[in-house]
């Protein structure tokens, strides 16, 4: 794609990227994890279970490493990919001391036809 970009990116820990979103929607992005640190152990509680850290500060329903797009949230998992509309405003983080790596790679967004992806790489091939 004209703004396709295929690169790793590192969350060190104890770290987070706030809300965002992508400049456009012709693309979906593929986060595919190499490298994430296990998860937080888990504490029973009467109506949930919650991750609890060394601080033991609880955080309930939230993975330790993981990402939210839109209303979704996913734990990332090592070799299993995460496939998303960047354009919807999303956030990530890495609650563990360990760092996380991914490698992200740009996709066509598949509702956007054939005609249409060669008109707009033509209309870049300027730039």
């Amino acid at each position: 794609t004209p703004f396709g970009f295929c690169f790793f990116s590192t969350l060190h820990g104890k770290s987070s990227i706030k809300p965002h979103s992508g400049p456009m929607n012709l693309r979906l992005r593929m986060h595919l994890p190499l490298v994430t640190p296990p998860p937080a152990p888990s504490v029973s509680t009467k109506n949930n279970t919650q991750n609890v850290d060394k601080n033991n500060n609880n955080t309930p329903n939230r993975p330790t490493t993981g990402i939210r797009v839109a209303d979704q949230t996913r734990e990332w998992h090592e070799g299993s990919s995460i496939i998303l509309d960047d354009s919807y405003v999303h956030e990530v983080w890495n609650d563990a001391e360990e760092s996380r790596v991914l490698l992200l790679l740009d996709l066509w967004h598949p509702d956007v036809k054939g005609e249409e992806r060669e008109r707009i790489s033509s209309m870049f091939s300027y730039a």
